[in-house]
């Protein structure tokens, strides 16, 4: 039998299970499913990324049931937990067609600043000033597992939270909250007991307010509205709820300052072998191209000490032309010339560039090798970033079309999955960046196909709900913070987040509330 005609069959089985007990036991073959799963996903990708990389495949790679030996697909191979491959087959093909749920939840009375929202191992963090950080269940984002106020200042008001960040440890997720008045805390959220504990406080910034924030346990990144980067050591250890410690377990390791960051920027932080590496992106005006992006990369030993400092820029991308090989940093310099990376040579370049963009982006996203940013023409444009021992540089520049209005936010992860959101919310794409790696910078466009746009399969049915429903039963869910109701969004806050089931969107509507959106692909 053919491998086409036994897909055929394997899918067409899920609507005869309910004719037959044999097709119904055959269905739910963990096995079946498994082999499908690997013929459609993880093969393909292998082949693809083959191909980028310039390696070749065995001649004939045969399947094999250790997930262990799949890419990429370790999370899968977990001793002693099984894998229902029917729900990871259903998941993946939903991603690939945009079919999901979407549970919304509102809050009524929208603090200003608007609420933070984060979203990290199933697990959505919210901080606002009235009710501190709270920790919903992202399966059901009604439900509140748990939470804990801020501290107050002299006056009894609380402090106002301006950033927010969260990364995942073993058994427990850390959050840290920056504020306004230049302090920020350090939390732990404990999954077994569903607990927040306040782990410290710090002071970040004397003279403004913590804007952004990155974290990647056990190291720290802030940034203060005056420009002010500084990093730290955390050094996570064990917590006693209530206990603040404002020296303890933290360590500075470096503190700059930057002249010439114009919002928006997007910053992140890595481990690269021994080194740290944090990195920020921000945008900036060149006369020949328009707006365009700086990239900063500052890389540290483990003691903290300063290794090197790079700076490159997406100036050469938007020409056409690439990086040198061997510079360790760049300028904005004049386009006369060029270079080709296959060979260094010096080549004539572009007059004109081929990408401009005469507004600044609307967001960026990070997520190394991937550098997105979103725009006001309905585009995205996406960079690929070249960091190693002796170089960074930008590869290539392309740009995404299938947007049918301005793009407001964007997130991309480092394997190359984005969601990309409209201005008022209702359009999300999910774009896979990776096939289009081989074209950048090279005429080559990706096209309109390779997003797909996310339809929920409940919305319509919720908003035709919500309307019939008497006017005391309208007022009942509003004030208990569920509301079923989609009125007309007039600000999109940006993708909160995703992962490998959901999406979370925060946005707010015309009256006044904000809404929060899951689109569940399970």
């Amino acid at each position: 039998m053919s491998k086409r005609r036994r897909d055929d069959i394997q899918l067409d089985l899920p609507p005869t299970k309910r004719l037959s007990h044999r097709f119904h036991t055959l269905a739910g073959d963990s096995e079946l499913w498994k082999r499908q799963y690997y013929s459609q996903w993880v093969r393909p990708r292998a082949r693809r990324l083959a191909n980028v990389t310039r390696s070749s495949l065995p001649p004939r790679v045969e399947y094999t049931p250790k997930v262990s030996t799949w890419f990429d697909h370790s999370h899968l191979a977990e001793e002693g937990k099984a894998t229902n491959w029917k729900g990871q087959y259903r998941l993946r093909h939903n991603w690939s067609t945009g079919v999901c749920r979407v549970t919304e939840v509102e809050f009524p009375r929208p603090p200003a600043p608007p609420v933070l929202v984060k979203l990290c191992a199933g697990v959505v963090f919210t901080a606002d000033q009235a009710h501190g950080l709270r920790a919903w269940c992202a399966k059901d984002p009604a439900y509140c597992l748990a939470s804990i106020p801020f501290p107050k200042e002299i006056d009894e008001t609380a402090v106002c939270p301006t950033a927010l960040a969260v990364s995942q440890l073993d058994d427990e997720q850390e959050i840290v909250v920056g504020f306004d008045d230049g302090h920020f805390n350090r939390y732990v959220f404990d999954m077994e007991t569903s607990r927040l504990y306040l782990q410290s406080s710090h002071i970040g910034f004397k003279d403004g307010a913590i804007t952004a924030v990155a974290l990647s346990s056990p190291y720290l990144l802030i940034v203060s509205q005056h420009k002010s980067l500084s990093l730290y050591n955390l050094r996570v250890s064990s917590h006693v709820s209530g206990n603040i410690d404002e020296s303890k377990n933290l360590r500075k390791l470096a503190s700059l300052n930057a002249a010439n960051m114009v919002a928006p920027m997007t910053l992140s932080l890595r481990t690269s072998g021994l080194e740290i590496v944090a990195t920020i992106v921000y945008s900036f005006y060149h006369i020949g191209c328009g707006w365009s992006l700086g990239i900063q990369e500052l890389r540290f030993n483990p003691d903290g000490e300063q290794v090197e400092s790079r700076l490159a820029s997406t100036v050469d991308s938007q020409y056409g032309t690439t990086q040198p090989r061997g510079r360790t940093s760049s300028r904005i310099r004049r386009h006369s010339t060029g270079t080709d990376a296959s060979d260094g040579h010096i080549t004539a370049a572009p007059v004109a560039p081929s990408i401009m963009h005469p507004h600044p982006p609307t967001s960026m996203s990070y997520s190394h090798p991937y550098l997105l940013t979103s725009h006001a023409d309905n585009t995205l444009t996406m960079y690929l970033l070249v960091s190693d021992s002796r170089r960074l540089y930008v590869r290539g520049g392309q740009r995404l079309w299938g947007h049918t209005s301005s793009v407001s936010a964007v997130q991309v992860t480092n394997r190359g999955k984005a969601v990309s959101v409209s201005s008022r919310g209702d359009e999300i794409r999910i774009w896979e960046l990776e096939p289009a790696v081989r074209s950048l910078g090279s005429r080559q466009l990706l096209q309109e196909d390779n997003s797909i746009q996310v339809n929920p399969e409940n919305k319509d049915r919720d908003e035709s709900e919500f309307d019939s429903a008497p006017q005391s039963l309208r007022g009942d869910m509003s004030d208990s913070g569920l509301d079923g109701a989609l009125d007309d969004v007039s600000v999109m806050h940006g993708c909160v987040g995703f992962d490998e089931e959901r999406v979370l969107l925060l946005r707010e509507k015309t009256v006044g509330t904000q809404l929060l959106e899951c689109y569940d692909f399970t």
